[in-house]
């Protein structure tokens, strides 16, 4: 008989804001399925965490298997107050940054996911296809300043970037194609914003079998500490039926 398969929800620390509501994970909630080929679980974890997780004796084997991707950390959605700004996002940075040099350290592939737009937001969604168009410089459009990184986070050699113009990192993209080719089959998650690219990727990692996927908690953000909680205590709950 198939053993069944275990869900771990751990409690880890979200962002610390100033009106952060009342709101925590406490306690180890496990369930236990009985259907034998039943995905493991998505974990949510601190930057700390992601550390701990690439011990000495697992590095080897498990950074020739992760990847580590971040999303969307360019200017128009980090700084300034143009339309794609994460309110959230400027806090995170240092962590993503952390998050960015334990992944060098341990020799795991990182995944710059970026939006990139037409000057004219013929690839946009079409509800903010208004933002683009002549004489309009709309967000994250090619030759602009708001598509660059952020101060403190760079592309190097041995990194891949991606670009992508929807929400999850795997629509529309070879995103897949890439991991799979790497042997990839664990993935880390960073940056903005919880709700849209985050969640979206996530779930379609889960759809892609992926296992497992980490969501860095202090090392994602969204528009306010309540969204951003809300969706960790969802994406926490993504296989509880």
């Amino acid at each position: 008989m198939a053993k069944s398969a275990q869900f771990n929800l751990s409690p880890l620390p979200f962002l610390k804001h100033r009106k952060t509501p009342k709101f925590s994970f406490s306690g180890t909630n496990t369930l236990l399925n009985k259907r034998p080929n039943w995905p493991k679980s998505l974990s949510l974890r601190s930057k700390s965490a992601l550390a701990r997780a690439y011990s000495s004796e697992t590095m080897a084997e498990d950074s020739n298997r992760s990847a580590l991707l971040v999303i969307d950390m360019q200017k128009d959605f980090i700084e300034g107050g143009g339309p794609f700004l994460v309110k959230g996002g400027k806090e995170i940075v240092p962590n993503v940054i952390k998050a960015v040099d334990v992944a060098r350290q341990r020799g795991i592939l990182i995944i710059w996911v970026v939006r990139e737009h037409d000057p004219l937001g013929r690839d946009v969604e079409v509800f903010r296809r208004h933002l683009y168009g002549k004489g309009k410089v709309g967000p994250v459009s090619k030759g602009s300043e708001g598509l660059e990184l952020v101060d403190g986070l760079v592309i190097k050699e041995g990194d891949y970037k991606l670009v992508k113009t929807r929400f999850s990192a795997f629509f529309a993209t070879h995103l897949h194609s890439v991991l799979q080719g790497a042997g990839i089959n664990s993935l880390v998650i960073t940056g903005v914003q919880t709700p849209n690219c985050i969640r979206q990727t996530v779930y379609d990692a889960v759809a892609l079998d992926y296992q497992p996927v980490t969501v860095i908690v202090d090392a994602t953000a969204a528009a306010t500490p309540d969204i951003h909680l809300g969706n960790g205590f969802q994406l926490c709950n993504v296989f509880v039926f």
